[in-house]
């Protein structure tokens, strides 16, 4: 009877203990701060941005001023299996992942009002996973924030500098690019690997759209695009906490080059290729008047876009809608000047927001849904 009391225990003891072994945090190695691109594509693509990474922290042994404030966030991160690791370098086969966050978007608008200007500022980054062995990207969780400012000047390149600054380093505006990098980090599971990989694989511009593109875009269609996949991935992450591999021209495997800005070194990364594509087309940009008074008028800015979600290697087909989405405008009668672009540029970026907190909350999109969680 003893005999078999002590074989029922280590019958029952065995898969607590290997449950225990699976369950060991992995180690995430902190990278630090870095930019999209090589030192050409980043000196024009984040100018402000760059320049404030050049700042030095004198009571951090003279550190970037970027890394020192990031590391001090992320040392007390908390993952969901993970474990932060802080100045070590990552070694070789043992499982651990690579933390960096690199921006990857600096957006500046400025509309002209009579009674002063309204500034916007965009900055867009990744909370990038990859595996430092194979220089391979794992997982990428974008993070967006944006300040909307009124001055009675228009603002020179110092105040914009000073608003960027402040939109990194600072919570003087009640939003912190740093802050969402470690909010994003805070509600995901850290893996070494998923089975499947989401990706936004093309982008279309059909010629309804061209008229209403800012010069610098209009100028560069490959800008606009690459725009148009972020913001998508942006808020398909953040709704369906789903990683987002990192859009790249090529539909397949590509890479993806990282400037760290401590270290002024560029890392290649190759982006695997994914078993779900997402295919997105801009189809054209519209605005109605809905009401006219002395005092100014009233319009809806709409755009208008198609999203497809496929299997790539069963050329299976879970999603192909059209949607559309309008934001309305009032423009007081004074105003001098109206710049469309960031009106229409908010009604896409609140279709992307609403189509895809549906795709959890509409039992038309049950199919796509599934897809997403095979991601997660």
């Amino acid at each position: 009877m003893k005999k078999m009391l002590i074989y029922l225990i280590l019958f029952f003891a065995l898969p607590i203990i290997a449950t225990t072994a699976q369950a060991e945090p992995i180690k995430v190695n902190f990278a630090g701060f870095a930019f999209r691109g090589d030192h050409a594509q980043i000196s024009k693509n984040y100018p402000r941005t760059l320049a404030i990474s050049k700042e030095k922290s004198a009571d951090h042994n003279n550190r970037g001023i970027l890394d020192v404030t990031l590391q001090n966030k992320v040392e007390n991160l908390k993952f969901k299996n993970g474990e932060i690791v802080i100045n070590e370098l990552a070694n070789l086969n043992d499982g651990s992942l690579t933390l960096a966050c690199y921006l990857d978007s600096e957006l500046i608008s400025i509309e002209q009002h009579d009674d002063g200007y309204k500034l916007v500022i965009g900055l867009g980054a990744q909370a990038l996973l990859f595996d430092y062995n194979q220089m391979k990207v794992v997982a990428s969780y974008p993070v967006m924030v944006e300040l909307i400012d009124y001055l009675p000047t228009k603002p020179d390149k110092s105040t914009i500098s000073a608003r960027v600054r402040d939109l990194i380093l600072t919570n003087k505006d009640g939003v912190n690019l740093f802050d969402d990098f470690i909010n994003i980090l805070t509600g995901i599971d850290i893996k070494s690997s998923y089975g499947s990989a989401m990706k936004v694989t093309d982008v279309q511009i059909e010629d309804k759209a061209l008229p209403f593109l800012p010069p610098i875009y209009s100028k560069n269609l490959d800008n606009f695009k690459t725009s148009v996949a972020q913001n998508f991935g942006k808020f398909l992450s953040k709704n369906q906490k789903v990683s987002i591999l990192p859009y790249t021209k090529d539909s397949g495997i590509g890479n993806m080059a990282l400037t760290f800005s401590d270290l002024n070194k560029v890392f290649e990364l190759k982006i695997p290729e994914p078993q779900f594509a997402i295919e997105l087309k801009i189809r054209g940009f519209k605005k109605v008047c809905t009401q006219k008074k002395n005092s100014g008028s009233s319009w809806v800015y709409g755009a208008f876009a198609n999203i497809k979600i496929s299997q790539i290697a069963l050329g299976k087909t879970y999603l192909d809608e059209q949607f559309k989405y309008g934001v309305s405008k009032i423009i007081p009668s004074s105003q001098k000047t109206v710049e469309d672009w960031p009106i229409f540029q908010n009604s896409l970026v609140a279709l992307f927001n609403d189509v895809t907190n549906k795709f959890s909350t509409e039992r038309k999109y049950k199919t796509t849904r599934k897809v997403i969680e095979k991601c997660i």
